[in-house]
């Protein structure tokens, strides 16, 4: 089996505090600009793709979650025992993506998201804690510092978990929707969570726990390439990265488990983020960033979570009635489109893209209608057209006798002699 490469980023995290020093923020600001390359992001597809992974991709949307979690950190403690404190500042929040896997509201994503611990954390706290010393750096110094010394954070206490649904605005804030851990959800040496939220009745994403080597594939979360505890943006708007399923193999970073390689271009804050295919189905759930792009957990990993809990994965009615009235969109059927969509809103009132997609489908049918609606114009176009091309012939014979008759005179032609 191949053997996956250590990843250098240890685990996707992003953090930033509520409140930081003027001066610090500087600092950090100057390191973000200097050190680090702007991340990419791929816009939401357009509904009348013609791209297999972009149409699973608007299928899922409706499924995507955006997770907060904020929590305090006394400091971080080395395995020698040197203590770093993170001073009066000390407030950080990870950032990460949750997908719905149960039409009742269960959502997973990344355990160190949902309920932030180790290594990840102090990756994410790490800026706070050297900034008291006057050391700053980039990403990779600080995981560096944190994998050679064995940091481990220290007086953790979780403040608050905020989750909002995905948007297509991108001047859309949103309201956080109620939502709680599952219990006994997160589990010893797995980095799973799930998430049960007050809404239900809600579009989900079946696991599928076969993946294919080279499979298209999109990744859809919130990964922004943040280096350090500051300037995360507040989009609801998830960022799509595509690419293809790498090789499976296990990584030093998560002993015993078996990762799979996703080829695209993830980043921090796509932790929990689902990798799905054209069917619109997760085929795991992202865990790390590498220097590739990133490893996922299996679809199965989370399956065997729900399993143990007795939730059921399945993808849900309203998930069925917008993929028939995408289905009938792709198909030129935009009257049976509307109504799937109109249902789908019924439904599930917050669905991001079935309005926009009703509204297409509107667009489409009225000037598919144009197009088939008789014109009167035509006929008498077309009467008028006969009618001057037999009266341009009529004058053009008339005016032929007349030439002749001119040429021949008034006693006949002048070419024959009388008789003698």
């Amino acid at each position: 089996m191949h053997r996956m490469p250590v990843v250098s980023r240890v685990r996707s995290a992003v953090g930033y505090p509520e409140r930081v020093p003027r001066r610090l923020t500087t600092w950090i600001a100057l390191v973000v600009l200097c050190a680090l390359p702007a991340p990419v992001f791929a816009a939401l597809p357009d509904g009348r793709t013609t791209d297999p992974v972009e149409r699973g991709v608007l299928l899922s949307i409706g499924s995507i979650y955006r997770v907060e979690t904020t929590v305090t950190v006394t400091a971080l403690r080395t395995g020698s025992g040197t203590t770093y404190p993170l001073g009066p500042e000390h407030t950080v929040t990870e950032l990460g993506t949750a997908f719905a896997v149960a039409p009742s509201g269960v959502l997973a994503t990344a355990a160190h998201v949902a309920a932030p611990f180790g290594a990840p954390l102090a990756v994410a706290a790490a800026p706070l804690a050297l900034a008291q010393r006057g050391v700053f750096g980039d990403t990779p110094a600080y995981v560096n510092w944190v994998d050679s010394n064995h940091v481990t954070p220290v007086g953790v206490h979780v403040v608050a978990m905020r989750v909002w649904r995905a948007s297509t605005g991108t001047t859309t804030h949103g309201t956080p929707v109620a939502a709680r851990i599952i219990p006994q959800s997160v589990e010893d040496g797995t980095d799973v969570a799930l998430i049960r939220l007050a809404d239900a009745n809600i579009p989900a994403l079946t696991l599928d726990d076969g993946e294919t080597l080279g499979t298209p594939v999109a990744v859809i979360g919130y990964g922004v390439g943040t280096p350090t505890t500051l300037g995360l943006p507040t989009t609801l708007v998830p960022g799509i990265k595509t690419g293809t399923i790498g090789q499976t193999g296990s990584s030093k970073a998560a002993p015993g488990q078996d990762l799979t390689l996703v080829n695209a271009a993830i980043s921090r804050g796509d932790s929990g983020a689902p990798v799905v295919d054209a069917g619109g189905a997760s085929h795991g759930i992202v865990r790390f960033t590498t220097s590739t792009g990133g490893a996922m957990d299996q679809a199965q990993a989370v399956l065997n979570d729900m399993q143990r809990l007795h939730i059921t994965n399945a993808s849900g009615p309203v998930f069925a009635t917008f993929e028939r009235g995408m289905n009938a969109l792709w198909s030129g059927d935009y009257q049976i489109a509307q109504a799937a969509f109109a249902a789908t809103l019924a439904a599930d009132p917050g669905h991001p893209l079935a309005a926009q997609e009703q509204h297409l489908a509107a667009q489409l049918a009225s000037v598919k209608a144009v197009n088939r609606r008789p014109r009167w114009w035509r006929g008498l176009f077309l009467t008028l057209a006969v009618a001057t091309a037999l009266g341009a012939l009529f004058c053009l014979r008339r005016l032929l006798v007349v030439r002749r008759q001119r040429r021949e005179g008034p006693g006949g032609p002048t070419d024959i002699s009388p008789a003698g």
